[in-house]
């Protein structure tokens, strides 16, 4: 199972694109707070224990299925966050009630009648695929969030787009086939695939066109005020390809990769929610955690969570009833999936903060 991400649309917040009363544009300035947990995913924080977990002891999973549980720990809290923030967005009028409960069991019955015709991981597949996209557009997002100038423009805008979106396909269909090299061509609950080394170099040529579109955009904007230039900008983009590149693309560290990539969006995305949805019940006087929607809900989302992934790791293990893991197995993934499916609706631009 993979608990996590979408589309955080063309600017979380573009708050670079907003004018103040004076006609200036708002430039966000991240807190301390902000740069160890947004911009930079915890990373300080998790990567030494992921270093002393150990390639080989994830690769085994001798001791427990760090793949599972690792995102259940960390994922959990993020995609609960996603409903916080759908929550906020249905009681303001903005998203409709239908995104939350409704959409979710409509996604478990579609995922068990495609499971019924025999299409199931072919479907988790092209979710998996999605998940990537979700993972870097949701970088993209936080960069237009904390890397505007107050001499940034549309011109400028569209380059940091370009930059972005043009080094995605090498990092997601590299991930795809490094799946093929590390599980060796068999397929378990994905489908890998093994593409054609100069269809990757192809991918690799287009991505160091958005690199160098990035590195020539700093430069102009340096060049238009050096005393107003933000570098927040460039250090998203290379945090955001230095961490992918080291998940998706590194064979020799594989598991270690995958979960330092789950460990840093959730994180990230978690952080993120928080420092938003604290600003907006400040606004109205609330204290902004009193207003989740209870806090019980989350222990009991990752109750549930825990069950079934106990019920999926004792079948995998002892080998109980079959029903269990294809039942846990749908609900699990269609928790994902509505997590993108959501993500892509309260994150746009429309829907505002």
């Amino acid at each position: 199972m993979s608990i996590a991400f979408q589309d955080v649309e063309q600017a979380l917040h573009d708050a670079d694109s907003e004018q103040s009363s004076i006609g200036q544009r708002v430039v966000t300035s991240a807190t301390p707070f902000e740069w160890f947990f947004v911009i930079t995913g915890g990373l300080g924080l998790f990567l030494p224990f992921i270093w002393c977990v150990g390639e080989r002891e994830l690769n085994t999973e001798s001791l427990i299925h760090w793949y599972y549980w690792l995102s259940v720990l960390i994922g959990s809290p993020h995609v609960y966050a996603t409903y916080v923030r759908l929550q906020r967005k249905i009681t303001e009028g903005k998203a409709h009630f239908l995104w939350g409960i409704p959409a979710y069991v409509a996604i478990v019955g579609l995922l068990t009648s495609v499971h019924s015709i025999g299409y199931f991981v072919v479907t988790i597949t092209l979710v998996n695929v999605w998940q990537s996209f979700h993972y870097l557009r949701q970088t993209y997002g936080v960069s237009c969030l904390y890397g505007g100038q107050k001499n940034f423009d549309a011109v400028d805008r569209k380059r940091r787009w370009w930059a972005y979106h043009l080094v995605f396909p090498y990092l997601i269909f590299g991930r795809w086939d490094t799946l093929y090299d590390a599980w060796e061509g068999r397929t378990y609950d994905l489908i890998p695939m093994d593409f054609n080394a100069s269809f990757m170099t192809i991918l690799l040529f287009i991505a160091c066109i958005g690199f160098s579109i990035q590195i020539a955009s700093e430069f102009v904007l340096f060049r238009k005020s050096p005393s107003d230039y933000n570098p927040t900008g460039l250090i998203c983009f290379l945090v955001c390809i230095g961490i992918h590149y080291y998940g998706f693309m590194v064979l020799s560290h594989f598991q270690r990769g995958f979960e330092a990539v789950t460990f840093f969006h959730a994180m990230q995305y978690l952080a993120l929610v928080w420092v938003l949805e604290r600003s907006e019940r400040q606004k109205t006087g609330t204290h902004w955690i009193a207003a989740i929607p209870n806090l019980s809900g989350f222990l009991v989302f990752w109750l549930v969570l825990f069950v079934l992934g106990f019920g999926w790791e004792q079948y995998v293990t002892a080998g109980i009833g079959k029903w269990w893991v294809i039942a846990s197995t749908i609900l699990l993934s269609a928790v994902s999936v509505h997590h993108y499916v959501v993500d892509s609706i309260i994150w746009r631009r429309s829907i505002g903060r």
